[in-house]
């Protein structure tokens, strides 16, 4: 018997033609070995080879040595299959060798018999060797001078399939295989050999294995295969080119029609086939369909490269149990007989095609013939971050573009990485900027020695206006003199952190969007904002398995990257556009009633637009442009092309699809919150009523007269509007106080002295001071101790004052600034807030 392999050099099988290298002598060594592997122990070789051969014995030795370190057949490759999120729905097949494997019980048994005639007939009787054949194939050798009739068993080919070298055809090679064939027959039953044989056969056409030629040839599952079908496929194994029905259907038909004689020969008790059905089956052509060959799938879309991809850099050590290297984990991508489901609903992709190919978003072709417009959709879980869909291009099968990890300038659908950043230093949605346009004369904004330009989008400049307005209608100046206050280095940081993974530079430019993002980064930061600042890695496999073994199972990688409720914030503004601002005329009918926020965006020149927009279960990013270099999409359409004109038109169709079923769930509120006044209240109480008003204390130590623990200052001051989570600085007393330079008041006013003294945190007591002449009324007249003298923080100072003729008659106490509650002994206890200091002042009489 003799198996031919597949032309490919991927796989270590034997080549269709197999003609040894040695001469006709040679072939003689292989009678020994022959002679021993049938158990003829006792025989020594007949004269004509004395002389050149060896004692049976002692050839018994050399196989059982040249087998030593056998263990066992290595696993067979098999393809691995991807599936959508449904684990059913095959998305792509991925293989060096189109193999599935399948258990011997799922193989018809007449194919199982056809291939047995043809190859093997007593496989069942004999061992590992069968010698009469053999010695019938040798003696064929012998007189033709080469090899031109095989005698080796279904155990020795699977050896050379699977352990043999196909460039080595020595004779040392050759008595290796036989002692490897004999081990093979003591390690595995004939039933698991037959099934790893029938599994690895190369069957012509890149297809291996008998259940996958079932398929490419017939269209049926092995178990299912007719005689005629099985001895087509039977007959194919000795010379799969030369019988391929595909190429040459007459070689193909004669040849199974010999596989069929040969089972007529055996007869029905030896494996073979009565002579009536025999005949039947001859006389039936070869019954292949008018498809035969395709494979009945779609041509993969994007996700399927994207999960290859992933695979091969697993950025994120998700496949390491594939293999430490990105070789070993392709290997075991198109070797180990996967099975992936990946996060992709087919229906949602469906409705991205869909909505791509509305009529309103048809794009002309470019009158100069330059690439066409396009589009990228990327849609997640917002709560989880898989990826349901991947929209990459409208005609993805045909011109195979990257249009959703490649990267584009976002424009304005940028701003809200630059809110966050804003919020979490404490800047207000309520703050006021201009949205004058022009030249902002900013250092860190200059670009080639010039300085940049800013305008808006309508061309025109505005006035003042809060964040809110801003964002609702993408003023570019204010988010310009915006990112002055916030720093570019703190907006990069912020937008990484959300999920934006593209290296960002840290320019001005960001807060315009002129730096490239991918839909998928854009479609992943957003997923922040969503989930309340809760950040998920995008994923696109779900679970990997084997078999029914499960190999791994994808767990959602989230962690709080932006505080809760200065992701609210962000969603609240994020409402203006698309109820009143830039998209508010693609929302305003025909939505829904699911509460959405987004944000339109439109790069320079018009060249690229976006709708980037989520509901709390799903978000989805859109980008529009032109594939490769990006040509204004007023060249296209004929008219200046916005986020609102195009993309958030798709993303609309899109999302009305795919959220059909979804409850209606509502965005938390969100608000501000007023800093409570904690002045003067140990460290532990102040840090209960901070958090109590949704603030988070940050405590320093200073020197201070006040017991150790009391708060001495508080930063920002009490009554000040905050948003939640913003962190208010305690300056905490350590009961050791500082010496102090008493400043010369006199000669100022009460009021001025009072705030000097205060500063420094001394005790002031006021004498009042009759005086003649009104300009010296309320005029500090002398201080003791006098100005310039060193004393400790918290020591008294008195301060002579002057008054009119009519003094008061009782003492009464003048807070400078905010006094407490007295001590009884001429003391206020002081309060106020921000970085005011603690004042007491008390009034005596002279």
């Amino acid at each position: 018997m003799r198996t031919s392999s597949p032309p490919s050099h991927r796989i270590p099988t034997r080549p269709v033609t197999d003609r040894w290298s040695y001469k006709p002598i040679a072939l003689l060594l292989l009678v020994p070995v022959i002679v021993a592997a049938a158990g003829l122990t006792a025989v020594v070789i007949a004269p004509p080879f004395v002389g050149m051969s060896m004692g049976v014995k002692e050839l018994d030795k050399k196989l059982q040595a040249a087998g030593a370190n056998f263990t066992r057949i290595p696993p067979i490759p098999q393809r691995s299959t991807i599936y959508a999120n449904d684990g059913k729905t095959v998305l792509a097949r991925v293989y060096l060798a189109n193999r599935e494997i399948l258990p011997l019980g799922e193989i018809s048994p007449v194919a199982r018999q056809a291939v047995l005639a043809i190859e093997d007939s007593g496989f069942y009787e004999h061992g590992a060797l069968n010698p009469s054949s053999m010695l019938r194939a040798l003696a064929a050798n012998i007189r033709a001078g080469e090899v031109v009739q095989g005698g080796s068993t279904i155990t020795q080919e699977l050896v050379k399939l699977t352990l043999g070298d196909p460039t080595n055809r020595s004779f040392g090679r050759k008595f290796q295989e036989v002692a490897l064939a004999m081990r093979v027959e003591q390690r595995y039953t004939k039933n698991k050999i037959l099934e790893m044989y029938l599994n690895q056969v190369y069957l012509g056409n890149n297809v291996y294995g008998i259940a996958t030629a079932a398929q490419f040839y017939f269209h049926v599952p092995a178990s299912k295969l007719t005689l005629p079908q099985a001895a087509l496929l039977a007959g194919m194994i000795r010379a799969p080119n030369t019988y391929d029905p595909l190429r040459y259907p007459r070689a193909a038909w004669l040849r199974r029609n010999d596989v069929l004689n040969r089972m007529i020969g055996l007869g029905p008790t030896n494996g073979g086939v009565t002579a009536e059905r025999g005949a039947r089956a001859k006389m039936q052509p070869l019954g292949l369909p008018k498809n035969v060959g395709q494979i009945h799938l779609p041509t993969p879309p994007f996700i399927v490269d994207y999960v290859k991809q992933q695979i091969h850099d697993d950025p994120n050590g998700w496949y390491s149990f594939l293999g430490a290297t990105a070789k070993q984990r392709d290997k075991a991508l198109a070797e180990g007989g996967l099975s992936i489901v990946t996060t992709l609903d087919p229906n949602w992709q469906r409705a991205a095609q869909d909505a791509a190919n509305q009529p309103w978003a048809a794009t002309p072709s470019h009158p100069d013939h330059r690439p066409t417009a396009d589009v990228g959709l990327v849609s997640l879980d917002a709560t989880t971050g898989a990826i349901r869909t991947m929209l990459s291009g409208k005609h993805y099968q045909k011109d195979q573009v990257d249009t959703v990890t490649t990267v584009h300038q976002p424009g304005s659908s940028f701003k809200p990485y630059v809110l966050t950043a804003a919020f979490e230093q404490g800047i207000l949605p309520t703050a006021i900027y201009s949205g004058v346009q022009g030249v902002i004369p900013d250092p860190r904004c200059m670009t080639n020695g010039q300085p940049w330009d800013v305008t808006n989008a309508e061309g025109t400049s505005l006035g003042s206006m809060n964040l809110y307005d801003a964002t609702a209608y993408s003023v570019n100046a204010v988010f310009a003199r915006l990112i002055l206050d916030v720093g570019p280095e703190n907006v990069v940081a912020v937008a990484h952190a959300m999920g934006i993974t593209t290296r960002l530079p840290a320019v001005c430019a960001l807060a315009t969007g002129s730096v490239g993002i991918s839909p998928l980064d854009q479609a992943s930061g957003y997923q922040t904002l969503a989930d309340g600042g809760v950040h998920c890695k995008p994923f696109a496999v779900a679970e990997v398995l084997r078999g029914d073994q499960i190999l791994y199972r994808q767990r959602p990688d989230c962690q709080q990257v932006v505080p809760a409720p200065i992701a609210n914030l962000v969603n609240d503004l994020l409402k203006g556009p698309v109820t009143y601002g830039t998209a508010a005329s693609v929302f305003s009918s025909g939505w829904g009633k699911w509460p959405i926020r987004g944000k339109t965006g439109t790069a320079q020149d018009n060249t690229e637009v976006w709708f980037a927009g989520y509901t709390p279960q799903v978000v989805t990013a859109v980008w529009v442009g032109s594939q490769g270099r990006p040509y204004p999409l007023a060249d296209y359409w004929g008219y200046d092309v916005f986020g609102a004109t195009v993309a958030a038109p798709i993303w609309k169709a899109f999302m009305l699809s795919v959220l059909q079923g979804y409850p209606v769930e509502r965005f938390p509120a969100a608000g501000l919150t007023t800093v409570p006044n904690v002045i003067g209240k140990p460290l532990a109480e102040a840090r209960k009523v901070i958090r109590g008003a949704h603030l988070q204390p940050a405590a320093q130590v200073v020197p201070s007269y006040l017991p150790a623990g009391t708060v001495v200052t508080q930063d920002p001051s009490a009554g000040t509007q905050a948003i939640p989570t913003q962190v208010v600085t305690l300056s905490v007393s350590n009961g050791v106080a500082p010496i102090v330079t008493l400043p010369d008041v006199v000669g100022s006013t009460l009021s001025a002295a009072n705030g000097a003294l205060g500063a420094i945190h001394v005790f002031v007591t006021v004498v009042d001071q009759p005086v003649k002449h009104s300009d010296k009324s309320g005029i500090v007249l002398s201080m003791s101790p006098v100005g310039g003298t060193k004393v400790k923080e918290g020591s008294s100072v008195t301060l002579v004052v002057g008054v009119g003729p009519k003094p008061s008659p009782s003492p009464s106490p003048s807070p400078s600034p905010s006094p407490g509650p007295g001590n009884g002994k001429g003391h206020g206890g002081g309060g106020g807030g921000g970085n005011t200091a603690l004042a007491f002042v008390s009034r005596a009489v002279p």
